[in-house]
């Protein structure tokens, strides 16, 4: 039977060795023991069950749907998932960015429901690993599913190891005068700098029409249906061509067009948005990494 000592002993070994990644020696040395200790120290704790260790297969995909779809749309990876129950291609998801973003050092969010439930599994496991900031791309929304809430989203997935920033400023103003008086806030020339920083955008691409909707009736009356949107990305409307919609009344809050366009990286979460959104969002030429199952990777690939 372990005392108390021996099996906080076990447990700092453990951690070293295991979370921080220190080399056996290394953790010898931190410890005070032998390197032979240690490896004892570290078989005890395995036995003990302090750790434990799941192999699992890399997170890969289709590479060959994956290859075609850089090719045709001149994307610089992504992931494309086999049909599957949801939360396996939630955890997934999950998995694949938590690799694909561990080394970003400023990450931008947008928002959506498939986005927050991978916030949600992402938190569960201690939020994104790496060290950084993390904040939104748009304003905050009274849309009650946590999945539009950007400022928890970031908080999240900032777990213990990032900085989580927020805004508070509406998503939809009402008029330009408000957008004008708020752009003039220190909130928002925070964002701004954040934004012109940003490193890699995390983003989900919906479809029009779709629930929630995002206030585009007063912001584009009809020009959606007559310029045939079908879908949005950060609430920027585009149709099948990859072209943008502008609504007389939209005096949104997010990440400019222009500076959304020059970031090195936006990953775009598309597991329900459906083929014809998916395809459009492509086509803006915005996105450089995008999940996707093989069902809409090969339906967009017969377009």
């Amino acid at each position: 039977m372990l005392t108390d000592k021996e099996l906080a002993g076990l447990v700092q070994a453990a951690r070293l060795y295991y979370e921080d990644g220190l080399t056996q020696a290394q953790v010898a040395a931190k410890i005070g023991v032998s390197r032979p200790q240690v490896s004892k120290m570290l078989a005890h704790a395995r036995e003990a069950g302090i750790v434990h260790i799941e192999i699992r297969p890399p997170v890969a995909g289709d590479a060959e749907l994956l290859k075609l779809l850089q090719q045709r749309f001149g994307i610089k990876g992504g992931i494309v998932l086999p049909q599957a129950q949801r939360e396996a291609l939630l955890r997934e998801t999950s998995e694949y960015l938590a690799g694909e973003l561990r080394y970003e050092k400023n990450i931008g969010l947008g928002w959506g429901y498939t986005l927050g439930e991978i916030a949600g599994k992402m938190a569960s496991a201690g939020g994104l690993k790496g060290s950084g900031k993390i904040f939104p791309l748009i304003g905050r929304t009274a849309i009650p599913n946590r999945g539009y809430r950007v400022n928890e989203l970031a908080l999240l997935l900032a777990g213990g190891t990032r900085e989580a920033f927020r805004l508070e400023a509406e998503a939809f103003p009402g008029s330009r005068e408000a957008r004008d008086a708020m752009e003039d806030t220190p909130d928002y020339r925070q964002a701004l700098s954040l934004w012109q920083d940003t490193t890699a955008a995390l983003v989900e691409i919906r479809a029009y029409p779709g629930v929630p909707d995002e206030a585009t009736a007063l912001r584009f009356e009809d020009a959606l249906e007559r310029q045939q949107a079908v879908g949005s990305l950060l609430s920027y409307y585009f149709n099948v061509r990859g072209e943008f919609i502008s609504g007389a009344g939209d005096f949104a809050v997010r990440v400019p067009l222009k500076t959304l366009g020059q970031l090195p990286k936006v990953v775009a979460i598309g597991l329900t948005a459906g083929s014809k959104a998916v395809l459009g969002a492509l086509r803006t030429g915005l996105v450089t990494h995008l999940v996707v199952t093989e069902d809409i990777a090969r339906k967009i690939l017969q377009k």
